[in-house]
């Protein structure tokens, strides 16, 4: 029983890892879950030359950007803030 328990824990640790999403991840499912482009987050992140930087992970979400992106889809900001 120890050995099936151990065998499990191996398999879930190596094939469903918990906790890995970061706040670009978790910005592209919102923009997904309700069908947004790039385009469409201009006004709130305040420029279209911060937009691609930001998708691409080229530039971290700052905090007055992670409270806009807050307000727009009513989450909360630390989603979008590294820890």
């Amino acid at each position: 029983m120890k050995l099936l328990v151990k065998l499990i824990e191996n398999f879930e640790d190596n094939h469903y890892q918990l906790n890995v999403s970061t706040p670009y991840s978790r910005l592209l499912h919102l923009m997904e879950a309700r069908g947004l482009k790039q385009a469409d987050l201009v006004e709130i992140l305040g420029s279209s030359k911060i937009v691609p930087k930001i998708m691409n992970s080229d530039l971290e979400i700052m905090k007055e950007q992670a409270e806009a992106l807050c307000k727009f889809f009513h989450v909360e900001p630390s989603l979008f803030i590294l820890e």
